[in-house]
């Protein structure tokens, strides 16, 4: 058991010490907002695209619970008094893929490893119980979309391998 569980456990209500501010957090999680938007829309890229009816359906199922992930972000935004991210710039089409089965699912794949990166990156970080607890649920969903990508490109080989 690490120190902050420790601190948790104890406390049951916060961290000793320092946490991040509200304007801290508004700051670190905006980018998180965007990033999830942008693999959000790159999601229902692949949903409409992917000839693999399977695949498309399942990615379909997952996305329900990224678009709940997001707002459950941004409602941690507003409640530190900040003005999340709302994503009205992107549009759609930014978000196009190759549109080879193969090759949107490996990018779709990379696309959901650097989001774990970035969310794990934020576990690191002092944030408050109610953040992190919103941050681990992420953790928890991202996974899953992960592992089912990680299986469905398992025996697939990206173009630049296969020339």
């Amino acid at each position: 058991m690490g120190l902050k569980e420790v601190k948790s456990a104890l406390l049951k209500k916060g961290w000793a010490g320092r946490t991040l501010s509200r304007e801290e957090t508004v700051e670190r999680l905006n980018p998180l907002i965007k990033q999830h938007m942008a693999l959000n829309h790159a999601h229902t890229y692949v949903i409409n695209t992917c000839t693999e009816q399977d695949v498309a359906e399942a990615l379909a199922a997952f996305q329900k619970t990224a678009r709940v992930d997001v707002g459950k972000l941004m409602e941690t935004v507003f409640s530190c008094g900040g003005v999340a991210y709302n994503g009205v710039e992107m549009e759609p089409g930014d978000f196009a893929l190759d549109p080879d089965d193969n090759e949107m699912l490996f990018a779709l794949r990379d696309q959901e490893q650097a989001f774990r990166d970035a969310v794990a990156e934020e576990l690191t970080l002092e944030h408050q119980m109610r953040t992190r607890a919103v941050l681990t649920r992420l953790q928890t969903n991202n996974q899953q979309r992960f592992d089912f990508l990680k299986i469905n490109t398992k025996k697939r080989r990206p173009k630049a391998a296969t020339s």
